[in-house]
């Protein structure tokens, strides 16, 4: 009769096979023979999940509303993530747009998009990609995205616009972007890759 090793765990005091179990607030979970505690999973949890859409519905949102507003010479100037992109390449900045570009859009967006779809195939039986590819690109994607350094740089932006211009704020914009940083984080911290990967 074949067993199924993913549901058991193995004792490391006295080497009994026992079926796992789910970690419960407040409960020890026990080797019968030797009493040595065992170490449990965390359950793994939706909320990966919903800060991930929560992070891709508030990147479209974001890009729709500008960053910073600031008035100079009775003109209203208005800036988006977008505007920044193009006008590095207005300026044959390709390479900088490039970086910009992938640091700033595509490496979070494929980090969340990798995190919903590593729940699909969790719970479904469709499956777009292995595991370790989905493993993998997380990894890789998680550490090359930099939009928290990109608000930095519109903060210092921001502080040195200040005295130049008229009139300087922050727009929706910068406050979507900053809820946004939160749930995009939240998706990472709270994903559970062992439980999805077998790590």
């Amino acid at each position: 009769m074949s067993i199924d090793t993913n549901k058991v765990i193995e004792c490391y005091g006295c080497g009994l096979f026992i079926a796992k179990q789910k970690k419960q607030k407040g409960k020890k979970f026990k080797c019968p023979r030797c009493n040595t505690r065992l170490l449990l999973e965390n359950n793994h949890s939706f909320d990966s999940l919903y800060y991930a859409i929560s992070a891709l519905l508030l990147f479209i949102l974001f890009n729709s509303y500008p960053l910073i507003s600031l008035d100079v010479n009775n003109a209203h100037l208005k800036t988006t993530l977008y505007d920044t992109i193009l006008i590095l390449l207005e300026q044959n900045l390709f390479f900088v747009a490039l970086i910009v570009f992938f640091t700033i859009f595509l490496a979070p967006v494929l980090n969340s998009l990798i995190i919903i779809f590593s729940f699909i195939q969790m719970h479904t039986n469709i499956r777009f990609f292995t595991n370790t590819l989905l493993h993998d690109s997380l990894v890789f994607f998680k550490h090359w995205g930099f939009i928290e350094v990109f608000i930095i740089s519109v903060i210092v932006t921001y502080i040195k616009l200040v005295g130049m211009s008229d009139s300087t704020r922050f727009d929706i914009g910068f406050y979507i972007m900053l809820v946004y940083l939160f749930c995009l984080y939240m998706s990472n911290i709270k994903f559970e890759g062992k439980n999805v990967f077998g790590e």
